[in-house]
Order: C-alpha cells, then sequence, then structure tokens
C-alpha cells in the first residue's frame, strides 16, 4: 500500500492511496450513524444523508447530480448504525470537482423546506417497503430484542412517526452536534499527488468548526423472542447470540468460524439444512464485527412445515462445531478471507472505504500483509475456543415472521444449546 495520511489541526483526517489508475474514488466518512440517535431523533441520520443531495449554497438537487454524471461519474452515500458516508468516483481529471462537490454538501447544505417535505415522503415509503419485506423486517425484529431499547437496536429508517417530526432545525443541529472535523475522514484512492490531495482538501474542509458533541455508545444484549404471524407461504428466521467487536484478538477466528458455519454452497448448515434435507432454498450465517456490538447467528427462509426441524439440525451444527472443525474446513475458510480481503484492494472504491473505516475505528491503516498475516495465524484450535467462548455464554434470541410464527416462543431460549 502506498499510502500517506495528515491530521489538519481542526482534527480533521486525510487519507491519500496512490494507485496507477484512471479514475479517483473519493468520499467523506463520518463517525456517526444512527447509533448516535436518542429515541426521538430515530431516522434523523439516514434523513440527513438523503437532504445533503437536496441543495446547497452553490448547487440545486439536480445540478448536484448533473455535474457529477455530465463527466461520467457516480455520486452516493449511505448511513450504517455507527457511519455515514458520501462518496463518488470519477476519472482522474475530474478529481478536483468531486473535492468541491463533496466539500459543498457536507458545508453548504441548505436543506430547503419543500425538499424536506419531498423526501420525508420518500423515506416514509422506505419504511413502508421494509416492513412490507418480511426478509428485511424479520432482522429488524432481531436488533430491537438483542438491543432492547437502545439506538442500535432501532431501525436505520426510523419511524414514520419520527420521520414526520423532523425540521429543518432538528437537521442542522444533527449535523452540527456529529458532523464535526475530528470525527470525520476525507480519503481518495487512485493516481493523485498527495501533496496536491491534503492541499485540496484543507482549503476546502479546514473552515469547518461545527459543535461537534462525542457520544459514547455503549450496547447491551439481551435474550428473547420475537414473533410476528403473518400469512406467507415461507416463514422468515434469525437466530443470533452476542459476538465480538472489532477490538477482540478473537475476530479472525470468528470470522473462520462464520464461513464454515454458513458461508457458502459447501459450508455445513447449506450441506446440512439444504443439501441433505431440503428444508430451505436459502440459509446462511452471519458475523456483524463492529465497534460498539457484534453478533453471531444465521438466517434461513423455509417452509412453515419445516422450522421445527430446521432449528433443530441448525443448532446441533452449531454445538457440533466447537469440537469437530476439519484441517479442510480451516484451509477453505482462510482462502475464503484472504480471496475477499485481496479482491477487495483490487478496487478503488473499496481500498478508499477500508480505509476510512480503519482510521475511524482504529486511528490507524492496517496494511495487507497485517491482516494477512492475522488470517494465516487462524488454527482449528483457535476457531473452537471462540465458539466455545461465545456459545457456552450464550444468551439467544429468535426472530420469526411467519404463519403461526408467536407458537415459537414456547421453545424456551435458554435451553436450545443445552
Amino acid at each position: 500500500m502506498n499510502v500517506e495520511f495528515k491530521v489538519l489541526d481542526n482534527g480533521l483526517t486525510i487519507v491519500n492511496d496512490k494507485m496507477n489508475i484512471n479514475s479517483t474514488s473519493i468520499g467523506v466518512w463520518i463517525g456517526s450513524g444512527s447509533a448516535k440517535e436518542t429515541e426521538n431523533e430515530s431516522g434523523i441520520a439516514h434523513m440527513l444523508e438523503h437532504m445533503a443531495f437536496k441543495g446547497t449554497v452553490n448547487r440545486n438537487a439536480k445540478q448536484i447530480a448533473q455535474e457529477i454524471e455530465d463527466v461520467g461519474g457516480d455520486i452516493n452515500a449511505y448511513t450504517s448504525k455507527e457511519v455515514t458516508a458520501y462518496y463518488l468516483k470519477v476519472l482522474k481529471e475530474n478529481t478536483e470537482l468531486g473535492i468541491d462537490i463533496l466539500s459543498d454538501i457536507i458545508k453548504h447544505s441548505t436543506f430547503p423546506e419543500e425538499e424536506i417535505e419531498r423526501e420525508r415522503g420518500v423515506i416514509i415509503s422506505e419504511i413502508g417497503q421494509s416492513i412490507d419485506s418480511p426478509d428485511d423486517k424479520v432482522f429488524e425484529n432481531f436488533n430491537s430484542i438483542a438491543f432492547k431499547n437502545q439506538s442500535i437496536g432501532r431501525s436505520i429508517l426510523g419511524t414514520k412517526e419520527t420521520v414526520s417530526r423532523f425540521q429543518k432545525p432538528d437537521l442542522k443541529n444533527f449535523l452540527s452536534s456529529n458532523y464535526g472535523p475530528q470525527n470525520m475522514v476525507v480519503v481518495s484512492s487512485g493516481d493523485i499527488s498527495s501533496d496536491w490531495f491534503f492541499k485540496s482538501i484543507e482549503e476546502k474542509f479546514s473552515e469547518i468548526k461545527n459543535n461537534y458533541k462525542p457520544r459514547n455508545v455503549n450496547s447491551k444484549w439481551s435474550s428473547g423472542f420475537s414473533g410476528e404471524d403473518r400469512d406467507l407461504e415461507q416463514t422468515q428466521l434469525v437466530f443470533g447470540i452476542e459476538g465480538l467487536r472489532n477490538c477482540d484478538i478473537d475476530k479472525y477466528s470468528l470470522r473462520a468460524l462464520t464461513i464454515i458455519l454458513g458461508g457458502g454452497m459447501s459450508s455445513r448448515l447449506f450441506q446440512e439444512i439444504r443439501e441433505k434435507k431440503g428444508l430451505c432454498y436459502s440459509i446462511f450465517a452471519f458475523s456483524q464485527i463492529q465497534k460498539t456490538f457484534g453478533t453471531l447467528g444465521f438466517y434461513a427462509g423455509t417452509s412453515p412445515n419445516n422450522v421445527d426441524d430446521l432449528i433443530e439440525t441448525s443448532l446441533n451444527e452449531w454445538k457440533k462445531i466447537k469440537f469437530s472443525v476439519s484441517d479442510h474446513e480451516l484451509s477453505r475458510a482462510k482462502a475464503q478471507m484472504k480471496a475477499g480481503f485481496i479482491m477487495g484492494q483490487e478496487s478503488n472504491s473499496s481500498r478508499a472505504e477500508y480505509m476510512a473505516k480503519c482510521m475511524i475505528d482504529y486511528g490507524r491503516i492496517i496494511k495487507s500483509d497485517e491482516v494477512k498475516e492475522k488470517i494465516e495465524n487462524i488454527t482449528i484450535n483457535s476457531i473452537s475456543e471462540v465458539a466455545e467462548k461465545l456459545i457456552s455464554s450464550s444468551h439467544p434470541v429468535l426472530s420469526v415472521i411467519g404463519p403461526g410464527a408467536k407458537e415459537y416462543k414456547k421453545l424456551g431460549l435458554s435451553s436450545l444449546f443445552n
């Protein structure tokens, strides 16, 4: 990696990743997402991200999109639990335009009243679409139980009630409180001189002050059940336990465990439940390894008649994995982890995001050799140990949506792993 970074006097971190390519990927990552919201603010980080594209002092909404698309570029944004990002990709010769547009939407968004009302309707429709999608809603219900009455457990979209209340002063206050330069990272990945990039960013972003208010997020896991009866052909279910945070030294072993358990068509859950028993079409394991929380679990969509068998078979695989990881499974998991990382490093957009998150989470760039070494150091014993640690002390959460879903409360979650 040919990477340089600089921290401005106002606290803004700038990273330049030098690559010999003809495009430039640039973004601004803010270390604040829906986890930083109060209950009354639920959904405001996401709405603010939408509104940043709806007009600035210098450009209206159409001009923001048009100026980028006129040169063949792309611009987008996203909100997660812990991060909000604004990013674009342009040809090398249009890098200066990209920087100007990004700084404009961060510094000079005007939040026009008519655009607020229009976007409010768009987001409320998005909330309705999520509610109507059981494979999305089952995860939302899972999170709301696992992190009960906490910002991490609430939907990133917010609710119809909260989104209906947000006004211009609310958006401006959340921006001022969270979009402080000391909470932001600007990254470029492409064939750009570091000196030129650092100077350009300093000229555009050094004047940002804002009344940044650091807000700590401390998650607390809760066991429980969510059952939502719906007349569906397929029952959707998510089962999970508390996982690891990204500061944990066992996180690489946990990723390997997740792959062996349910990552891909050769994984245990896929082979046992779909291929051998034909109990479902879709099943996979997941692990969320974040700065403030972690989860380990699996998702499946199955016939209502197969739910009992699927849960029992899946949990048997969870129990067995503590004592039976094979050399081949270890090798396959390592290969998938290394390939995924290396392939990601070939994309300047992925590299920019990786570096931004490294700086937000760790305050440093974790270099490729270090990542590869951590992957190589995974052993059967380290996977077994992390499985034992998480499963033996687990407090399970089960979320089910489908016909008779509420009946599965009778399973008795506390004894599922015994």
